[in-house]
């Protein structure tokens, strides 16, 4: 009687060990999302510059910008169309007149992620590039940006599960998790009389949600067994 009893739990017991096993693995390969991103920029001209919504030097003048939206394949593009004084979904935007003017200055972006939260380290991120060129009042010339296009990796530990405001994928949470994304920024080429967006990409963007220890996994599955087993104790002997 004893041995059966034993028997039967152990069964219980590996069979409920198995049943969480599987539930933690497909639960963790569920949880595979996109990244929701979210941030502003802002920049400055100068040697020791700090870095504002708005910039000017000579003829040349920045406008900051705000971004947001959800990598598709862990990746998404920041570029939008320039629109000085309201930028939005590109790095802020450059414009320049065409007044006489020769550039041999530094510029100074600064990137700042408000999602995801929990970026390891500071969740600035501060690119320098040099302003060369001239502009000729008959149109002729312009200004290049050279910036250090080197990706910079981002990691983050986000505990803040919120609905994503742009929708996301279907059926993912996407606004938290442990996850990392690389971000870059790229040279800008300036026609004089124009205005330009600053433009940048996030690649290799992905996360994970959460989910229960492997500790306390098996407690949990301990626990289910150790219940079955007494509710069918208490029916044999009902």
């Amino acid at each position: 009687m004893i041995l059966s009893v034993i028997k039967g739990a152990a069964r219980y017991l590996v069979l409920g060990l198995a049943v969480m096993f599987l539930i933690a693995v497909n639960q963790k390969a569920a949880k595979a999302d996109e990244v929701f991103i979210a941030g502003f920029t802002n920049g400055c001209y100068g040697l020791g510059c700090t870095p504002g919504a708005s910039a000017t030097a000579g003829g040349l003048v920045f406008s900051n910008s705000t971004f947001s939206g959800t990598t598709a394949n862990g990746f998404r593009g920041i570029g939008a169309a320039p629109n000085p004084g309201s930028n939005f979904n590109n790095l802020g935007s450059m414009s320049i007149n065409t007044a006489p003017q020769n550039y041999n200055i530094p510029f100074t972006l600064q990137v700042t992620f408000t999602a995801p939260q929990g970026i390891n380290g500071s969740n600035q991120a501060t690119f320098t590039a040099t302003v060369t060129g001239s502009v000729f009042s008959d149109n002729q010339g312009g200004v290049f940006v050279d910036f250090d296009n080197t990706p910079l990796l981002f990691t983050f530990n986000d505990t803040n599960c919120e609905p994503d405001p742009t929708g996301g994928r279907p059926g993912q949470m996407t606004t938290c998790g442990v996850g990392s994304f690389s971000f870059s920024v790229n040279d800008v080429s300036i026609d004089p009389g124009s205005t330009v967006p600053l433009t940048g990409q996030i690649v290799g963007a992905n996360q994970t949600s959460a989910v229960p220890e492997p500790a306390t996994l098996i407690l949990l599955g301990t626990g289910l067994v150790g219940l079955s087993a007494k509710i069918r104790s208490r029916r044999r002997k009902s």
